[in-house]
């Protein structure tokens, strides 16, 4: 593999906000594109530095490239979110050991959940790869996104106010709980026929 920073067209050793709008500028233009083979190329790069973030330094670079297991992994599992496959992402996630999972599996997991809507789990994944790398504003952003916009985990319904229920169901609702009352004690507020 080529350098990810020439891949994305930034300096060597440029800021993770720097990475973070290069990836998502060339991704944009890649997918509107079709270009599979350079968003595949642009997600391995992407992955590769922001995994390489987490120590600090791209040392993990050579005349050779770069030779680590899980970013083809994680390449894909990127791919599979931003093409909507969010099923296939979950169990390539899913099947990546525990004592394995780093910062990257726990922020893909949670953006995963978000997708989903499920903002109580995003945000508890997005808090751990916080933790695990805390000097990834990229994972910072996404918990602080998802926790500002959650209210109580899961999508809920928009409920109506009791206050404001003035329409005709409730004169129906009301007749026919009177009707029954009337019919308990032998009358008939509403004749059946």
């Amino acid at each position: 593999m080529r350098n990810p920073y020439e891949i994305l067209g930034i300096p060597q050793g440029a800021g993770m906000e720097q990475v973070n709008a290069a990836y998502r500028e060339m991704l944009r233009i890649a997918q509107s594109s079709g270009d599979q083979r350079k968003i595949d190329e642009l997600n391995q790069a992407y992955d590769t530095i922001v995994m390489g973030s987490s120590s600090s330094s791209a040392s993990g670079y050579s005349a050779g490239g770069y030779s680590n297991p899980s970013t083809a992994d994680y390449s894909d599992i990127r791919a599979k979110i931003n093409s909507g496959r969010l099923d296939d992402a979950q169990i390539l996630l899913d099947g990546i050991p525990e004592y394995s999972r780093e910062a990257q599996w726990y922020y893909l997991k949670g953006t995963v959940q978000q997708k989903r809507g499920w903002l109580e789990e995003a945000a508890k994944n997005f808090a751990t790869a916080s933790n695990l790398d805390p000097s990834n504003n990229t994972y910072k952003m996404a918990y602080n996104k998802v926790n500002s916009s959650r209210s109580g985990g899961y999508r809920t319904e928009r409920r109506r106010n009791r206050d404001d229920d003035s329409g005709c169901c409730n004169a129906c609702t009301g007749l026919i709980c009177a009707d029954c009352c009337c019919e308990c004690f032998g009358g008939d507020l509403i004749p059946c026929c």
